[in-house]
Protein backbone atom coordinates (compact mmCIF):
# COMPACT_ATOMS: atom_id res chain seq x y z
CA UNK A 1 0.00 0.00 0.00
CA UNK A 2 1.37 3.42 -0.98
CA UNK A 3 1.46 5.88 1.86
CA UNK A 4 0.43 9.43 0.95
CA UNK A 5 1.70 12.66 2.46
CA UNK A 6 -1.76 13.27 3.90
CA UNK A 7 -1.72 9.84 5.55
CA UNK A 8 1.69 10.43 7.10
CA UNK A 9 0.62 13.89 8.29
CA UNK A 10 -2.54 12.51 9.88
CA UNK A 11 -0.54 9.73 11.53
CA UNK A 12 1.92 12.26 12.96
CA UNK A 13 -0.80 14.61 14.21
CA UNK A 14 -2.78 11.79 15.78
CA UNK A 15 0.46 10.32 17.17
CA UNK A 16 -0.43 6.85 15.94
CA UNK A 17 1.69 4.10 17.34
CA UNK A 18 3.56 1.78 15.04
CA UNK A 19 3.93 -1.91 15.78
CA UNK A 20 7.37 -3.51 15.76
CA UNK A 21 7.78 -7.26 16.14
CA UNK A 22 10.99 -8.53 17.75
CA UNK A 23 11.23 -12.25 18.28
CA UNK A 24 7.79 -13.30 19.48
CA UNK A 25 6.90 -9.97 21.13
CA UNK A 26 5.10 -7.00 19.61
CA UNK A 27 6.06 -3.51 20.77
CA UNK A 28 4.00 -0.41 20.12
CA UNK A 29 6.26 2.53 19.33
CA UNK A 30 4.76 5.98 19.81
CA UNK A 31 6.25 9.24 18.55
CA UNK A 32 9.08 10.23 20.88
CA UNK A 33 9.07 12.63 23.77
CA UNK A 34 11.97 15.00 24.28
CA UNK A 35 13.07 12.84 27.23
CA UNK A 36 13.28 9.83 24.91
CA UNK A 37 15.49 11.73 22.46
CA UNK A 38 17.73 12.97 25.28
CA UNK A 39 18.20 9.45 26.69
CA UNK A 40 18.88 8.08 23.20
CA UNK A 41 21.43 10.83 22.61
CA UNK A 42 23.14 9.95 25.87
CA UNK A 43 23.37 6.29 24.82
CA UNK A 44 24.67 7.27 21.35
CA UNK A 45 27.47 9.23 23.03
CA UNK A 46 28.71 5.95 24.53
CA UNK A 47 29.27 4.42 21.08
CA UNK A 48 32.93 4.35 19.97
CA UNK A 49 34.17 7.51 18.25
CA UNK A 50 36.50 6.10 15.63
CA UNK A 51 36.91 6.69 11.95
CA UNK A 52 36.98 3.41 10.09
CA UNK A 53 39.86 2.78 7.70
CA UNK A 54 38.31 1.88 4.34
CA UNK A 55 41.34 -0.23 3.41
CA UNK A 56 40.83 -2.66 6.32
CA UNK A 57 37.09 -2.35 6.89
CA UNK A 58 36.63 -5.90 8.23
CA UNK A 59 39.43 -5.58 10.77
CA UNK A 60 38.25 -2.14 11.86
CA UNK A 61 34.65 -3.28 12.29
CA UNK A 62 35.68 -6.32 14.30
CA UNK A 63 38.00 -4.27 16.51
CA UNK A 64 35.24 -1.85 17.58
CA UNK A 65 32.39 -4.40 17.71
CA UNK A 66 33.06 -5.08 21.40
CA UNK A 67 32.32 -1.44 22.19
CA UNK A 68 28.96 -1.32 20.38
CA UNK A 69 26.71 -2.64 23.15
CA UNK A 70 25.07 0.79 23.50
CA UNK A 71 23.59 0.25 20.03
CA UNK A 72 21.04 -2.17 21.50
CA UNK A 73 20.41 0.29 24.31
CA UNK A 74 19.74 3.13 21.83
CA UNK A 75 17.20 1.05 19.94
CA UNK A 76 15.57 -0.15 23.17
CA UNK A 77 15.16 3.45 24.34
CA UNK A 78 13.60 4.46 21.03
CA UNK A 79 11.19 1.52 21.13
CA UNK A 80 10.17 1.70 24.79
CA UNK A 81 10.25 5.48 25.24
CA UNK A 82 11.47 7.29 28.34
CA UNK A 83 8.46 6.24 30.44
CA UNK A 84 8.66 2.54 29.58
CA UNK A 85 12.28 1.80 30.47
CA UNK A 86 11.48 0.23 33.84
CA UNK A 87 8.49 -1.67 35.15
CA UNK A 88 7.35 -2.70 38.60
CA UNK A 89 6.36 -6.35 38.70
CA UNK A 90 4.74 -8.08 41.61
CA UNK A 91 5.33 -11.75 42.27
CA UNK A 92 4.30 -14.09 45.01
CA UNK A 93 6.85 -15.89 47.09
CA UNK A 94 6.18 -18.83 49.37
CA UNK A 95 8.05 -18.51 52.66
CA UNK A 96 8.40 -21.32 55.19
CA UNK A 97 8.90 -20.06 58.72
CA UNK A 98 10.10 -22.32 61.52
CA UNK A 99 8.39 -21.88 64.86
CA UNK A 100 9.98 -22.52 68.20
CA UNK A 101 13.24 -23.78 66.68
CA UNK A 102 11.44 -26.50 64.72
CA UNK A 103 9.47 -27.94 67.66
CA UNK A 104 6.13 -26.75 66.25
CA UNK A 105 5.03 -27.34 62.65
CA UNK A 106 6.34 -24.85 60.10
CA UNK A 107 4.10 -22.01 58.97
CA UNK A 108 3.88 -21.42 55.25
CA UNK A 109 3.19 -17.80 54.30
CA UNK A 110 2.72 -16.15 50.97
CA UNK A 111 4.45 -12.81 50.51
CA UNK A 112 4.00 -10.39 47.66
CA UNK A 113 7.31 -9.01 46.47
CA UNK A 114 7.47 -5.97 44.21
CA UNK A 115 10.59 -5.64 42.12
CA UNK A 116 11.64 -3.11 39.53
CA UNK A 117 12.60 -4.67 36.22
CA UNK A 118 14.95 -2.97 33.76
CA UNK A 119 12.97 -3.43 30.53
CA UNK A 120 15.59 -1.42 28.60
CA UNK A 121 18.33 -3.91 29.44
CA UNK A 122 16.08 -6.89 28.67
CA UNK A 123 15.12 -5.51 25.25
CA UNK A 124 18.67 -4.36 24.44
CA UNK A 125 20.00 -7.84 25.18
CA UNK A 126 17.24 -9.42 23.07
CA UNK A 127 17.92 -7.04 20.16
CA UNK A 128 21.65 -7.73 20.19
CA UNK A 129 21.25 -11.49 20.42
CA UNK A 130 18.22 -12.09 18.19
CA UNK A 131 18.70 -9.70 15.27
CA UNK A 132 21.26 -9.77 12.51
CA UNK A 133 23.26 -6.62 11.69
CA UNK A 134 21.04 -6.03 8.64
CA UNK A 135 17.88 -6.32 10.77
CA UNK A 136 19.37 -3.94 13.37
CA UNK A 137 20.22 -1.47 10.61
CA UNK A 138 16.70 -1.65 9.12
CA UNK A 139 15.12 -1.28 12.57
CA UNK A 140 17.30 1.73 13.39
CA UNK A 141 16.42 3.38 10.07
CA UNK A 142 12.72 2.73 10.61
CA UNK A 143 12.80 4.13 14.16
CA UNK A 144 14.84 7.19 13.22
CA UNK A 145 12.30 8.01 10.50
CA UNK A 146 9.62 8.24 13.20
CA UNK A 147 11.68 10.32 15.63
CA UNK A 148 10.87 13.86 14.42
CA UNK A 149 14.55 14.73 14.65
CA UNK A 150 14.18 17.80 12.43
CA UNK A 151 11.73 19.38 14.88
CA UNK A 152 13.94 18.55 17.86
CA UNK A 153 16.99 19.97 16.05
CA UNK A 154 15.05 23.16 15.20
CA UNK A 155 13.96 23.59 18.82
CA UNK A 156 17.43 23.06 20.27
CA UNK A 157 19.06 25.31 17.65
CA UNK A 158 16.51 28.06 18.32
CA UNK A 159 17.05 27.87 22.09
CA UNK A 160 20.84 27.80 21.68
CA UNK A 161 20.70 30.94 19.51
CA UNK A 162 18.54 32.71 22.11
CA UNK A 163 21.10 31.80 24.75
CA UNK A 164 23.94 33.18 22.60
CA UNK A 165 22.33 36.55 21.85
CA UNK A 166 21.10 37.42 25.32
CA UNK A 167 23.23 39.95 27.18
CA UNK A 168 25.69 38.35 29.55
CA UNK A 169 26.78 41.48 31.40
CA UNK A 170 24.43 44.03 32.95
CA UNK A 171 25.78 47.55 32.94
CA UNK A 172 24.42 50.18 35.25
CA UNK A 173 23.60 53.58 33.86
CA UNK A 174 25.70 56.36 35.35
CA UNK A 175 24.48 59.89 35.90
CA UNK A 176 26.16 62.57 33.86
CA UNK A 177 28.83 64.54 35.67
CA UNK A 178 30.26 61.61 37.54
Amino acid sequence: MIETIEGRTASTILQNEEEIIIGNKTYRVAPPSCATLILASEAVSRLPHTKLDSEDLVGECLSIAKDCRPLGEVLAILILGAKGLTEKRQRTEVVRRKRLWGLLPDVIDTEYVTEEVDRKKELADELMSALTPRELNNLAARLLKMMQLGDFFGLTTFLTEINLIRPTKVEEATASGR
